[in-house]
């Protein structure tokens, strides 16, 4: 990610966001998060980014009730279909903290935030120069990682090209693989909210291992299996 998305990450600050709500889905800095947009109201909520500052904050829900963190994105890539849908691109930008919904003026609902909590997620869009990056000495933090994932890839079946993943920035990676991994919305609730990206991998392989054994065992506390 080049430097234009970390400075426009710490100059966004918008007190009141329009809010996707969409449970199973988290939006991690710097990380890119395609979206099938066919609800009339998030139709709407689309039109109206796109006239403005093309911003959406993604929270997951529990019934009716929205996750107290969740991650700004913005729009990068918009297209319409012919029945009507909008597929787009958010990049994340950075999370915040829901402090209260708005009263509802919209087909949407939109919210107040905060970012005070999250000051340092515009330094996640230079993954290369983390501190995570920089110390993993002998790749053992990778490695760690990259056997968990291979371990999960087996339950699931899934053909993987690992030389293609050894190419992206260990901060990088740790963070797309908890998007994209198929955990439960708590599990990649904690991921989202994980202090900082050794927490957020030390979770993650805990996870990956965790779901690798079978679902009878996914009650478990992953923390048992960290590496």
């Amino acid at each position: 990610m080049s430097s234009h998305y970390k400075a426009l990450a710490r100059r966004t600050k918008p007190e009141v966001i329009s809010i996707f709500p969409l449970s199973g889905t988290v939006l991690l800095p710097g990380c890119d998060l395609p979206l099938n947009i066919f609800e009339p109201r998030y139709l709407n909520m689309i039109d109206d980014a796109l006239k403005s500052d093309r911003l959406i904050g993604m929270v997951q829900v529990d019934g009716d009730q929205v996750k107290s963190v969740g991650g700004l994105g913005r729009i990068i890539q918009f297209s319409e279909t012919e029945d009507g849908r909008y597929v787009i691109v958010l990049r994340g930008l950075k999370r915040f903290t829901i402090k209260d919904e708005m009263p509802l003026t919209r087909p949407y609902r939109e919210a107040r935030v905060s970012y005070e909590d999250f000051a340092d997620d515009p330094d996640f869009h230079l993954p290369e120069k983390l501190p995570e990056a920089m110390s993993d000495i002998g790749g053992e933090n990778r490695a760690a990682l990259t056997r968990a994932m291979k371990s999960l890839a087996s339950t699931l079946g899934v053909d993987v090209d690992w030389d293609a993943l050894s190419e992206i920035p260990l901060p990088r990676l740790i963070d797309q693989a908890s998007m994209i991994s198929p955990f439960k919305a708590e599990d990649k609730q904690s991921l989202l909210e994980a202090e900082n990206t050794e927490e957020r991998r030390r979770l993650l392989i805990g996870l990956m291992h965790l779901y690798a054994a079978g679902p009878g065992d996914t009650e478990s506390d992953p923390k048992g299996k960290m590496n």
